[in-house]
């Protein structure tokens, strides 16, 4: 028997800061996928993907299977993601193996409970949950869902810099969180604004407020430039990953060719530093059985 499942990655955050009395933030799913495999084939017993074989773990005890009984399967995690850029590669791969541990012990499981045994691992994104959410990271929490995902097209630029999350929270940043509370405040109520509207230029305008206020905590080389360029070609705005290295600038796909992004970009030597870039889609999030 073999089952596979697969979970997106993101490109940083929408939003992430100090929302609601507490550190809260909105990933947004991109089609780019980790794919995990389960097989009673013991061909391979098991990868280098030490977090994968800990999600498979811990799902098989949450749906009580003791040790001994636990299936002998082999588990590969195949994914082209970028690692500690923030791009929820790790999400990616532990949701996944959870999904497919789960599909494998003939178990339902919700987006919620897949949230739980994420965080019991590492600080999660929500990804995980279909549509876009405000998801408390830390805590597990779904905060609220939407019904709507827009269809955009996404210019990731990823620098050869990486940054590992579990590093950079050791160091306390809440000071400048609450610093940057008011703005925040601004940018998710232009975000709620623009769910209830359905309109991608609100939402981008609260992305890009996000990813201002985040400068003052992990700042974005050529921030400025980036900010020229959705300005001059009517971008619905740019996002960054908030403990990552990696921007996303957001493109109404029938409206923009995302070539004339990039032609934007090397002239003003943006790519000089993000010297890797891909052009992406907002997709549905989640895990998904596929075999």
């Amino acid at each position: 028997m073999e089952i596979k499942a697969k979970c997106p990655a993101s490109c940083g955050e929408l939003l992430q800061g100090w929302i609601e009395g507490s550190e809260k933030l909105i990933s947004y799913p991109i089609n780019w996928f980790s794919e995990v495999t389960l097989s009673d084939k013991l061909i391979v017993n098991k990868t280098g993907n030490t977090k994968a074989w800990l999600a498979f773990q811990q799902t098989c005890e949450y749906f009580g299977v003791p040790e001994n009984e636990r299936p002998r399967v082999s588990l590969q995690v195949k994914s082209t993601i970028p690692v500690a850029k923030g791009m929820a590669s790790s999400t990616a791969d532990i949701a996944a193996t959870i999904g497919v541990t789960a599909s494998w012990l003939q178990q339902k499981i919700t987006e919620t409970e897949i949230a739980k045994l994420c965080l019991r691992l590492e600080p999660t994104d929500s990804t995980i949950f279909q549509t876009l959410t405000l998801f408390d990271h830390l805590k597990g929490t779904t905060i609220r869902s939407t019904d709507w995902l827009p269809k955009l097209g996404v210019v990731v630029l990823e620098p050869l810099t990486i940054l590992e999350t579990a590093l950079f929270r050791q160091e306390s940043h809440q000071n400048q969180l609450l610093q940057n509370e008011a703005s925040l405040a601004r940018g998710f109520a232009l975000f709620e604004q623009a769910i209830r509207q359905q309109k991608v230029d609100l939402l981008g305008v609260a992305a890009t407020i996000s990813a201002e206020s985040n400068q003052a905590i992990l700042p974005k080389p050529f921030f400025k430039e980036m900010l020229e360029v959705v300005e001059k070609l009517d971008l619905p705005g740019l996002n960054v990953s908030h403990s990552g290295t990696v921007v996303g600038l957001l493109y109404e796909q029938q409206k923009t060719d995302p070539l004339e992004i990039l032609f934007e970009l090397e002239r003003r030597y943006v790519t000089t530093f993000y010297s890797r870039y891909y052009f992406r889609e907002w997709t549905t999030g989640g895990v998904q059985i596929i075999s």
